[in-house]
């Protein structure tokens, strides 16, 4: 599987937080598609959809919290930087 996430493996790639909001709109898009449709099947895609929109806007709130954390350890220098932390981070 192809990675998506924005890395020094990836410097193309995307921001998770990004991602997590476009998933959030897709679904949210789908998701009114089928608001009016009262069968089980659709009432229960409805609800999977809401729990799934909580959960990714829990994660997304999470990313953001990790992103001020590293923005205290130091300046982000990119996807082919210096990482913050980790093995080789700016502090060894």
């Amino acid at each position: 599987m192809q990675n998506i996430l924005l890395g020094a493996d990836n410097p193309q790639g995307e921001k998770l937080e990004e991602v997590l909001a476009q998933l959030q709109f897709e679904i949210l898009g789908k998701t009114k598609k089928i608001v009016r449709d009262d069968s089980e099947p659709a009432a229960q895609v409805k609800r999977n959809n809401y729990e799934i929109l909580r959960l990714l806007n829990q994660a997304e709130e999470l990313q953001r919290m990790s992103m001020a954390l590293l923005e205290k350890v130091g300046p982000n220098q990119g996807p082919t930087g210096a990482p913050r932390i980790g093995v080789q981070h700016i502090g060894d």
